[in-house]
């Protein structure tokens, strides 16, 4: 039988094991998350909406969501490939969770009013950035 001093020294052992191993990036094959140090980065609003969806069946929460910077056409449409081109195997693995290839990248759609829309290879639709101006509604 072991004894609650035994028990707390083994949960602080194994806690610091878990720090340890984090400080080191390593990471379980079933983990989804972004590392702590490589957030991810989204063009639009709406894919860190996406990405929050989908949970990891050990931790949860995958990432911290941060306030959302508008990015401008010529960036989004360079940053995707080489950013995530230049990032760690475990922030792709996380990314392809989020936005799996049969279906992203999307394309985007700007319509005359001024609305974004990110259509799926699927052909489904999504809502990326509501209309721009003072005569949007």
């Amino acid at each position: 039988m072991t004894s609650p001093m035994g028990t707390r020294k083994f949960l602080h052992r194994l806690a610091q094991a878990e720090k340890a191993l984090q400080d080191q990036s390593v990471f379980s094959p079933d983990c989804i998350c972004f590392p702590p140090n490589e957030p991810p980065f989204f063009c639009f609003p709406i894919e860190a909406d996406v990405a929050s969806s989908v949970k990891c069946s050990l931790h949860g929460e995958r990432f911290k969501a941060q306030f959302h910077v508008y990015v401008a056409k010529w960036y989004r449409e360079k940053s995707a490939k080489v950013l995530r081109d230049r990032l760690s195997a475990q922030h792709q693995k996380a990314w392809l969770a989020s936005f799996p290839p049969a279906l992203w990248p999307a394309e985007e759609e700007e319509i005359q009013d001024g609305r974004i829309f990110l259509r799926l290879r699927d052909g489904t639709r999504l809502l990326a950035f509501p209309p721009r101006g003072k005569n949007a509604q």
